[in-house]
């Protein structure tokens, strides 16, 4: 017979919060439970490193150590107030890690992620968007603290100045607002992630306490990215290669690899190159300036549109 927090075959500690995950996957919220620290670590993530300590710094130190914040601050302060942070923003082209940055602190720090995407909290029913939006919130706090984590914030929480946000988007807000200033920042805390900063409305904005930025990735990053992808290319073929994928984020990078190797393979099957063999620098750097040609295009065009233009089938890094 099971234990009373089981679920999802993980042991979540408490049957109230092995509940507040059963309804969080109801919705289409995504649970990671917390895992041990060898699970995901910084080594998933190339670069970045200015980010990573960061985050490290105001985010993961004191999740796993408290106690050196609490005492801190009642050595500092009139009238005790936590030093811990409530909410981080992540700013940041699609791809470039700031939702695997959440999925290591999750990891580092034992405790769980809750990814919610927009979709999970949005209803055809009037007024239901706002109430799983406060579902979520009262979850977290079900499983005893948690990482709650909101892709695609400037959708959910558009600017209230600009006059032409809809009504569920206001009301959204206002819950937003309303349950970022109650939930307990002891046990969790609100990472939002966005590609549009400037759109975000402004008591919204204010409610995060630091920013962290992840610009697409400069030469040198790409080419630790690309190492690990393309581990038989030599030094220099790596350099060619990286200077050929600039303005490629992260999972660009990826989709770069796994492109020409498919492409690689289906030679193979064909009997056009010898079994055993691997792409070379040509394979990559044609798959590359597709890539990049595609991306271009594409934000081009989104830039003559508000609606988002579809490139290449773009799964999470």
């Amino acid at each position: 017979m099971p234990a009373r927090g089981q679920y999802d075959g993980h042991d979540w500690g408490s049957q109230a919060a092995a509940s507040a995950v059963k309804q969080l996957q109801g919705m289409g919220v995504q649970v990671f439970p917390p895992g041990n620290k060898e699970t995901v670590d910084w080594g998933v993530l190339a670069g970045y490193d200015g980010q990573k300590r960061q985050i490290e710094d105001c985010l993961l130190y004191p999740l796993l150590h408290p106690e050196v914040y609490t005492k801190l601050a009642e050595g500092t302060r009139e009238t005790f107030q936590s030093n811990r942070p409530r909410a981080v923003l992540f700013e940041g082209p699609p791809g470039t890690g700031k939702t695997t940055s959440a999925r290591v602190i999750s990891s580092q720090s034992a405790v769980p992620l809750v990814y919610v995407p927009l979709e999970a909290v949005l209803s055809k029913w009037y007024g239901e968007s706002e109430g799983l939006l406060s579902q979520v919130f009262k979850a977290a706090e079900a499983l005893g603290g948690a990482i709650i984590f909101f892709d695609e914030l400037d959708s959910l929480g558009g600017n209230r100045e600009g006059g032409d946000i809809h009504e569920v988007s206001r009301r959204m807000l206002s819950v937003m607002l309303r349950e970022m200033d109650g939930f307990d920042a002891r046990k969790s805390v609100v990472i939002g992630a966005t590609n549009r900063k400037s759109d975000l409305d402004a008591a919204l904005l204010s409610r995060f306490d630091m920013v962290v930025t992840f610009g697409l990735p400069l030469e040198c990053e790409r080419q630790q990215i690309l190492k690990r992808y393309a581990r038989h290319l030599g030094a220099e073929q790596l350099t060619k290669l990286a200077e050929a994928t600039e303005d490629l984020s992260g999972r660009d990078l990826r989709d770069v690899a796994e492109h020409t190797e498919r492409r690689w393979a289906s030679k193979i099957i064909r009997k056009e190159v010898p079994e055993g063999t691997l792409p070379s620098l040509d394979d990559y750097l044609l798959s590359a300036s597709s890539r990049r040609h595609a991306m271009l295009s594409g934000r081009t065009a989104q830039s003559r549109s508000a609606a988002p233009v579809p490139i290449w089938n773009l799964t999470g890094l």
